[in-house]
């Protein structure tokens, strides 16, 4: 999903280039945008769901509970079956075959990298079977201001949703990785050591700053403003193709 002004297509393109680059077979790749343009031919460019949001902020997450909604399996979408989400903000960086063989049939998602052991997801990339999960869509519709009030976000709503009636199934811990967490030094070496690469990590995801083009180039301005210490993860570089 792509919307407002924060991401531009090319994190779109990148990252089709990057699914279709590690994956064996078709695949259909759509974009649900509020502007298709100077995306890559291949990519359907799909208008956004509507969806209640109320006072959600304009780029909260909340938006991604649409990606439940049953008008997905109408025109002019016609989706079912198995779907996965990405998040644009991310780096596809090897074969992503098993993500669709991985406890098949089952809602898949990252366990949230700093809420282990809480039941509580990290959205950037999960895998549903459609028809089977209308109910998290019409529930955030049906109560969406007592769901702002009992959840901080929307991926702590969805897993805990998804927990009510079925296992929530998290993705291997290697396969899916932060840049912040597992690619940078620890503080204190920021400005000595550069930012790896981990180990087996087949999706390397970037939640808020810095972005993938700006970790290349070294730079971190955090969302208030201030800037923080790293250096030049250029390899990003030989990962990020925007292409058409």
């Amino acid at each position: 999903m792509k919307w407002g002004t924060q991401y531009g297509a090319d994190f779109v393109n990148q990252l089709f280039n990057g699914v279709k680059n590690n994956i064996t077979g078709d695949f259909r790749f759509i974009c649900l945008t509020d502007d298709g343009s100077e995306l890559n031919p291949a990519i359907e460019a799909l208008p956004l769901p509507d969806i209640k949001l109320g006072d959600a902020k304009f780029m909260s997450g909340w938006r991604k509970i649409s990606s439940f909604s049953p008008v997905l399996t109408k025109e002019p979408y016609n989706i079912s079956g198995t779907v996965m989400f990405f998040d644009v903000d991310m780096i596809i960086t090897d074969n992503i075959d098993d993500l669709w063989t991985h406890d098949e049939g089952e809602f898949c998602i990252i366990e949230n990298w700093t809420q282990k052991g809480r039941g509580i997801g990290n959205s950037s990339v999960y895998r549903y079977e459609l028809e089977n999960m209308h109910h998290i869509f019409e529930g955030f519709e049906n109560r969406y201001e007592d769901v702002y009030n009992e959840h901080d976000n929307e991926q702590m709503y969805l897993t805990r949703t998804v927990a009510k009636t079925q296992d929530v199934h998290w993705w291997p811990e290697a396969w899916c990785k932060s840049f912040k967490i597992h690619c940078m030094p620890s503080r204190l070496l920021r400005g000595i050591l550069t930012p790896k690469m981990p180990n087996h990590c087949k999706i390397l995801v970037f939640h808020g700053p810095p972005k993938p083009t700006d970790a290349a180039i070294g730079k971190w301005v955090k969302h208030n403003g201030k800037k923080r210490m790293m250096r030049p993860a250029k390899w990003i570089s030989n990962l990020w193709d925007p292409s058409i």
